[in-house]
């Protein structure tokens, strides 16, 4: 079983009982792990196998190829990423900022200063592995901006409301609400605009949409932010009909995080890249088969979304709509609860 969706358990409850806002892109942790994966042997491999729910390196999803002993070729050919030698022992500050002008030139400058001031030290540091995700799209119905309304935006935590604009949508949307005992939801469906190479409309591609959970109590976050970690259960909870939505706002929304995943990939039992005792990266550097670990830095990610689609940048949600569901039809059963803690 694939555990990046799990990482999100521990910095997520920090946040929850810190009122914060939190986010983060388990296809982000899941692609940076497959790349380390690419230049690791022996036990480290194998648990990063067992962590990514792979049998092998074939069964990765972002890598089809053979595990090359050349670490540039296999990282450029399976995971179409690039690899540079810069001097960390002799100019870690320059090594630095290397590394964040490549980052920053290969995201068009939508990743900056992705690695801080003290990511890199000059005795220890001997590789720096990073990965960018970029999602771009179109709402397959897009939000009239003269439907845009100001409402109170309700906090979990108890605080005064936020006046804050919201896109707002009359009709029939594809939405649920769950009830299961102690976890209480909607569940709102938006659908992204889907075209071929040609820019027109393709309905034989995969479809891509964005859901969007919001617990029926103010104080319910907690719990349905452990619930969707739970396999399977967010593909459960995919609305399958149309109801009419009266009415639906969404609010505009961007806001960022960072939070370190070691301690999350570590209770998740992912330890022997980070144990110098341990960690086998033969496949990446020549220096020495063990001897040193790995520090993870930060995963940042960036979310805006606005009338005309949402934009994602992860360097590797909880969302709130007011909808108010009126159906006569019964909904289907509910998802089970999430096991008890």
């Amino acid at each position: 079983m694939d555990h990046c969706m799990r990482v999100a358990w521990f910095p997520g409850m920090e946040e929850i009982a810190k009122q914060s806002n939190f986010l983060f892109s388990p296809m982000s942790i899941r692609a940076g792990l497959a790349l380390l994966a690419a230049g690791t042997h022996g036990p480290t491999l194998r648990q990063l196998l067992t962590f990514l729910g792979s049998e092998d390196t074939h069964h990765l999803d972002e890598a089809n190829a053979r595990l090359l002993a050349n670490f540039v070729s296999s990282a450029a050919s399976a995971h179409q990423a690039a690899a540079r030698s810069v001097d960390f022992e002799n100019r870690p500050a320059a090594a630095l900022a290397e590394v964040n002008a490549f980052i920053e030139q290969a995201t068009v400058g939508r990743l900056r200063n992705v690695l801080p001031e003290d990511a890199v030290d000059g005795r220890t540091t001997k590789v720096v592995l990073a990965n960018g995700l970029h999602f771009k799209a179109t709402w397959a119905r897009r939000f009239d901006p003269s439907n845009t309304v100001h409402r109170d935006f309700l906090r979990h935590d108890g605080r005064p409301p936020v006046w804050v604009p919201f896109l707002s949508a009359a009709g029939r949307q594809y939405a649920e609400s769950f009830d299961a005992p102690g976890l209480g939801f909607k569940v709102l469906q938006c659908f992204y605009k889907m075209v071929g190479r040609d820019g027109r409309l393709d309905f034989g591609a995969l479809c891509f949409l964005m859901l969007v959970f919001l617990p029926h109590r103010r104080d319910g976050l907690a719990d349905l932010r452990l619930a969707v970690t739970q396999r399977n259960f967010v593909m459960r909870c995919v609305p399958r009909r149309e109801q009419l939505v009266c009415p639906c706002m969404v609010p505009k929304f961007k806001f960022s995080f960072k939070f370190d995943v070691r301690n999350a990939l570590r209770q998740l039992g992912l330890s022997a890249p980070f144990d110098k005792d341990v960690s086998d990266l033969s496949g990446m550097v020549s220096i020495c088969k063990l001897g040193f670990g790995i520090r993870v830095g930060r995963a940042a990610d960036v979310r805006r979304g606005d009338r005309r689609g949402r934009h994602d940048d992860s360097c590797s949600d909880v969302l709130r709509f007011k909808p108010n569901l009126q159906s006569s039809e019964e909904p289907p059963p509910p998802p089970p609860p999430p096991p008890r803690r």
